[in-house]
């Protein structure tokens, strides 16, 4: 056998303690728990050998020079870049595949190689309970400061004990946690500001709330919070639009599949599948002489969610409206003339708000109740404004507003130097 081979293919496909944790899950008998135990410390010894060391760290792998082992299509459950930084960070991201998700974890760890921040990554991987545990691990890192991106309401308040009670400053990502400042966009604001480009855009083309469905793809499972964005846009249209019926954001519950004659709602989870399934499994139930509006939480989402209604051939009668800002977004955005929105979130840039956001709370700066990730909403005539010529990276970012001025005197984004104003 080629033990180095050997080495590379079981560190990299099963962690040991991934293994002693599945078997923990099957509730197997107490004795079969401790023969496990007991097998999982031969396999730690077999691999220490094998691989020349004398340990083995579970779950993690070090990737030199500030690679990334968190790409499209893996799901790693953590890997740390090595380096000897002033700050030490972990990171946990909602997921560690889908364009969007993946855009935001590599332009954080680039942030964090060019300041000498040392980050740990963990992959969520769009699970609760992945998630829990991650921050278990996360807290025995004792790193300086942890950001949580966990995309599974119900689990966040156990998250947050487990920072709170170990004493560790945390940042939560777009989903609150209690106890963590919280670094968000304004799902409200921009749900509702998308919601009044496409509605007028509609009523351009002659439909009203006669003719017209919307669909909200939402995520249930992600808490009001991130769902603001579908609800306030469907409000917007609503009061934009003669003939809609008027619901108001406040009514509109995750639980709720139809509401009046204009809405219907499906749970995408923010990803691309199963938009594109849960669409695809709603449209025969609208007929086929309507118009349809379509609002997601995030480009990934849209992109299933445009795939189904292609497929279904009703593109000519069909509007969306992306969110986030992505290479994919900005593409239809420019080129498909029934994408006539794109929220911008400047997802890919969020790493380097967050990196401030941390050094400024351990250098003392007590944030907001909600640190404002930079946002706008893009149309056809406005997009060459912050993508000038067809780029898909921005000239500048907005300049930083009340709930995210605090930053301005942060170092790290002054060495940037690529937010409007920072440096003046």
């Amino acid at each position: 056998m080629n033990t180095d081979r050997w080495c590379v293919e079981v560190q990299t496909e099963s962690s040991v303690q991934g293994v002693y944790e599945m078997t923990i899950e099957n509730r197997g008998s107490q004795r079969r728990r401790r023969l496990t135990a007991l097998i999982t410390l031969m396999v730690v010894a077999m691999l220490a050998v094998a691989c020349g060391g004398s340990a083995i760290e579970p779950t993690a792998t070090t990737v030199a020079g500030g690679g990334d082992a968190g790409g499209a299509g893996s799901t790693p459950a953590a890997s740390t870049e090595s380096g000897d930084g002033e700050y030490f960070f972990t990171f946990a991201n909602a997921t560690a595949s889908g364009p969007l998700f993946v855009g935001l974890q590599e332009g954080l760890m680039k942030t964090a190689e060019e300041a000498g921040i040392r980050i740990k990554l963990y992959n969520n991987d769009f699970d609760g309970e992945t998630a829990l545990r991650n921050a278990q691990l996360m807290v025995q890192d004792k790193p300086d400061l942890i950001i949580m991106y966990n995309a599974v309401e119900g689990v966040s308040a156990s998250i947050g004990k487990l920072f709170n009670d170990a004493g560790i400053p945390c940042i939560a990502v777009n989903v609150p946690i209690p106890g963590c400042p919280w670094f968000n966009l304004s799902n409200k604001e921009i749900g509702y500001e998308t919601g009044k480009v496409v509605a007028e855009e509609a009523k351009a083309r002659g439909w009203t709330g006669e003719n017209t469905t919307v669909i909200l793809v939402q995520n249930a499972s992600a808490g009001e919070e991130v769902n603001h964005s579908v609800m306030y846009f469907y409000q917007a249209v609503a009061e934009s639009m003669e003939g809609m019926d008027l619901i108001n954001a406040e009514e509109i519950t995750r639980d709720k599949t139809t509401m009046g004659n204009n809405l219907v709602q499906v749970d995408g989870q923010s990803a691309l599948e199963p938009s594109y399934l849960a669409v695809k499994n709603v449209l025969p139930t609208i007929p086929q002489d309507r118009k349809i509006l379509v609002m997601t939480p995030n480009d990934d989402s849209a992109m299933g969610a445009w795939r189904a209604i292609e497929e279904a051939n009703r593109a000519d009668d069909a509007l969306i409206a992306g969110l986030g800002g992505g290479e994919e977004g900005l593409k239809q955005l420019r080129e498909n003339p029934n994408w006539v929105a794109e929220g911008d979130i400047f997802f890919p840039f969020w790493g380097q708000y967050l990196l401030a956001m941390a050094i400024e709370m351990l250098n003392g700066d007590t944030p907001p109740e909600r640190t404002a990730a930079p946002q706008v909403v893009l149309t056809k005539e406005t997009v060459d404004q912050y993508y000038p010529d067809g780029a898909t990276v921005p000239s500048i970012l907005p300049p930083l507003g009340p709930e995210n001025e605090y930053l301005k005197d942060s170092q790290l984004l002054k060495s940037l130097d690529n937010i409007e104003g920072i440096n003046d």
